[in-house]
């Protein structure tokens, strides 16, 4: 204790170590950052470049979890610059007073920055974030079979939960197109979409939950998501993260089998 306490008045030896911690903070944030971006990729290129139903790891965290401990390390940064500026702020004040040497502009200048310093700190605490719609991003496919234009609808909006759930007409060039088949289709496809909505799945239930609730196997639920079985004790929301689907995916899931069972 003793020992630790002229540490501590030794303010030399205290600000090198604080630097030197600053310093190591600051280059494992970078390297998680570039861990996060460059390495634990997510969506699109991870599929692209290792396929569907596949989660990247790292000492058994995925990019999440890793996150979540560069935010631990950036507080523990913030802590460590408070503390730098604290131990040197007769050198800050001496350095604003050679910048500023009047008395008013340098005042100004302080609650400038601070008040910029604490707004880049917590406005994610109120800020409103924008819901984005995917099924507004997505460019629709066409093909034309026998004069008929059809819409397919990405898999990523609308997976397959009947024979024709993805094929959507919205045009109708000739008489041929018209008829029991396009209504067919149309109601069906309808009907899928209030099914989907009708299954109200959240991250917080297991897929036990679920099965249990809407009366579907959960060894099916598994299957359909391209989980392990012995994943139905779970959360939605942590498995949702691990094998890359969404609680439309779950909901879905349960119309396939409704529809089966028909």
């Amino acid at each position: 204790m003793n020992s630790f306490i002229k540490f501590c008045r030794d303010r030399a030896k205290l600000n090198l170590t604080i630097d030197i911690i600053l310093f190591l903070l600051l280059m494992a944030m970078a390297g998680m950052g570039f861990l996060i971006k460059y390495t634990l990729l997510s969506g699109e290129k991870r599929n692209a470049l290792y396929g569907e139903n596949i989660n990247l790891e790292f000492l058994g965290m995925d990019r999440h979890e890793w996150g979540t401990i560069h935010l631990i390390i950036s507080l523990a940064f913030v802590v460590f610059m408070v503390l730098h500026i604290i131990f040197h702020w007769k050198m800050v004040v001496c350095f604003f007073k050679r910048l500023f040497p009047k008395r008013t502009p340098r005042i100004l200048f302080s609650i400038l920055i601070s008040v910029v310093g604490v707004l880049l700190f917590v406005f994610a605490f109120i800020i409103n974030p924008t819901q984005v719609h995917y099924g507004n991003l997505y460019r629709h496919r066409t093909i034309e079979t026998v004069g008929v234009v059809y819409n397919i609808i990405p898999d990523e909006l609308v997976k397959e939960a009947g024979v024709d759930a993805e094929i959507e007409v919205f045009d109708q060039p000739t008489e041929s197109a018209k008829g029991k088949g396009q209504n067919s289709n149309e109601q069906k496809l309808k009907k899928n979409r209030n099914s989907i909505e009708e299954y109200e799945v959240l991250g917080t239930q297991t897929i036990g939950d679920v099965a249990t609730k809407y009366n579907v196997p959960s060894q099916y639920i598994c299957r359909e998501l391209g989980v392990p079985s012995h994943s139905d004790s779970q959360r939605l929301g942590r498995l949702r993260k691990r094998y890359n689907f969404s609680m439309s995916d779950v909901s879905r899931a349960i119309v396939k089998y409704k529809s089966e069972e028909e």
